[in-house]
């Protein structure tokens, strides 16, 4: 017997509703470290998910970086990519330069500024997360979706405690 399209079945439904509570958890915890971002250091999430992974490619390409891949990372488009990385060196957070090897790249390096504020970002990130996700354990939010956070992925080492 055929199904109607877009009929639902009870595994359907069920991946849905975990979805939707993944989004909802996802938002929350994501809301909450925005607000702590802006007001300890007046960046947005966006700015700071760029500064912790212009300071990954810096440890691990010498420097260099592809706009599209920090896009990708960071979930922008080029363009708004762009704008965010000048928000960032007109804040003297970052330098940038083209790379002389390879003109499509950026040589992207991180000031005093910015790895302070990654020093002391980084800490306030991670204990914004683990409070949210205690707060919302009270709440009774998706028990699953929350022991997840906590216990890690396979290894099981504590994410946030």
């Amino acid at each position: 017997m055929r199904k109607k399209p877009g009929a639902m079945t009870s595994q359907g439904s069920t991946l849905i509703t975990r979805w939707r509570a993944l989004d909802r958890l996802h938002g929350r915890i994501e809301n909450t470290m925005e607000r702590r971002l802006h007001e300890d250091f007046g960046l947005s999430l966006r700015e700071f998910q760029a500064l912790t992974m212009l300071q990954e490619s810096i440890d691990t390409a010498h420097g260099r970086l592809y706009l599209q891949d920090l896009a990708a990372e960071i979930g922008l488009s080029q363009s708004a990519t762009s704008r965010l990385v000048a928000r960032l060196e007109s804040r003297a957070l970052i330098t940038t330069s083209t790379a002389a090897l390879d003109r499509r790249s950026v040589d992207v390096r991180l000031t005093p500024v910015a790895r302070e504020t990654l020093r002391r970002g980084i800490p306030l990130v991670d204990e914004t997360v683990r409070h949210t996700v205690e707060t919302l354990a009270d709440e009774g939010c998706d028990q699953d979706l929350l022991g997840y956070l906590r216990n890690g992925g396979t290894d099981g080492r504590p994410i946030a405690e």
